[in-house]
């Protein structure tokens, strides 16, 4: 009774190793170079399927007292694009940059967010 159960238990342990293994090997590998990143201003812009990594800058209370700037649109795009590749991503979505009011030194500050993805 006791081998029986040993069997079982390490068949399962088999199968669900060998299902990670398939899992992980479905998943498409995030770029390596971050201008292979795309970044969409919505999500109807692309039709492709995705799961969802990462809302940056808009999922705690903390992005009320500050959220990181950026002189550009440009800056702000290769700080996402980078953080998709840390992340194990491949693209952004519902990427968007708001003037931050006050900025010091006279200059235009951007506050962007977006959501980091994995395109299947």
């Amino acid at each position: 009774m006791l081998r029986s159960l040993a069997t079982a238990i390490l068949a399962g342990l088999i199968g669900c190793t060998a299902a990670s293994a398939m899992a992980q090997a479905n998943t498409p590998a995030a770029p390596a170079d971050p201008q292979a990143v795309p970044v969409y201003d919505s999500v109807t812009d692309t039709s492709r399927r995705f799961e969802i990594i990462k809302r940056l800058w808009t999922e705690s209370w903390r992005s009320l007292l500050a959220v990181p700037g950026y002189e550009s649109r440009e800056q702000a795009v290769a700080a996402f694009r980078e953080h998709a590749i840390s992340l194990g991503g491949n693209g952004v979505i519902n990427f968007g940059c708001y003037r931050l009011p006050g900025a010091f030194g006279g200059g235009t500050r951007l506050a962007c967010n977006g959501t980091i993805v994995r395109f299947l």
